[in-house]
């Protein structure tokens, strides 16, 4: 059982809640990073001040929130499965290596 509801993800304003997220490349639609976060608006802005090469002039910040039931644990795992899956050329690991949730 997902802990994302089906559907596309959202490219509107993120909101301060825990989900997954995606930087898609505004010429090619490639996902070229995939993310996990218990913040979702305070982890784009954290994106968007470091020298990584996504910025909101190149690429599409898209994201989900995760229902009432996930945990870090459950959002790693997911995160794992999506970077599996798209194989994002700016993913460093597989995944799941960021700071635990509180």
């Amino acid at each position: 059982m997902s802990i994302y509801k089906p559907g596309r993800p959202s490219r509107q304003e993120p909101p301060n809640t825990e989900g997954e997220y995606r930087w898609v490349n505004k010429d090619t639609k490639d996902i070229d990073y995939i993310g996990e976060t218990s913040d979702l608006d305070r982890r784009k802005a954290e994106h968007e001040r470091s020298e990584k090469p996504v910025s909101s002039d190149t690429h599409h910040f898209e994201w989900q929130k995760a229902d009432g039931r996930s945990t870090s644990n459950t959002r790693r795992d997911h995160e794992r499965e999506k970077i599996k899956e798209h194989n994002p050329p700016l993913n460093q690991r597989a995944g799941g290596g960021g700071r635990k949730a509180k």
